[in-house]
């Protein structure tokens, strides 16, 4: 019997279907995990939500790392974003749009406290346009989609060590 390993990767897809770009990265990753070889895929545990909280990189086990996918305020639209977390201060103005509750620096400062270490991992951001409820992805968000999506791939293979 062979065992798959465990997962390297947390990925926590942000984002609200409903809410123009805020789905960006939910459109992103329902098209690219699919593609993913098995060997990468087999690395990564996926999580879904509408806003970032700090039990999601609080619980992480201390040999993962976590990548971070979503849509992001104060960019220009359909520009893309890749920030290690320990240079999310340098981008004052940029800030993932599902931080609703608290700044990604400050989710990033608690996860590390309760864990006894700081989180490693990336950001991958795409500039958002449109976000009104109930209205689609942009123009700029679409035309900016395989690019996002290749982004996020290079990512993830980095952070799960695969070459």
């Amino acid at each position: 019997m062979t065992l798959l390993p465990g997962p390297t990767v947390r990925v926590v897809v942000c984002g609200d279907a409903d809410g123009g770009d805020a789905g960006v990265a939910l459109a992103a990753a329902a098209t690219l995990l699919p593609t993913l070889s098995a060997d990468l895929g087999s690395r990564l545990e996926i999580r879904r939500r509408t806003a970032l909280r700090v039990d999601d990189l609080a619980d992480l086990p201390l040999t993962e790392r976590c990548l971070i996918i979503d849509a992001v305020c104060g960019v220009a639209p359909g520009a893309i974003l890749v920030v290690p977390f320990e240079r999310v201060v340098e981008w004052p103005d940029a800030a993932p749009r599902s931080a609703h509750e608290l700044p990604i620096e400050l989710v990033l400062s608690l996860a590390a406290i309760i864990r006894g270490q700081p989180v490693e991992g990336a950001l991958v951001g795409l500039g958002g346009h449109r976000w009104g409820y109930g209205t689609p992805l942009s123009r700029s968000a679409r035309a900016a989609m395989p690019a996002y999506r290749a982004a996020i791939a290079r990512e993830l293979a980095h952070l799960a060590g695969i070459k």
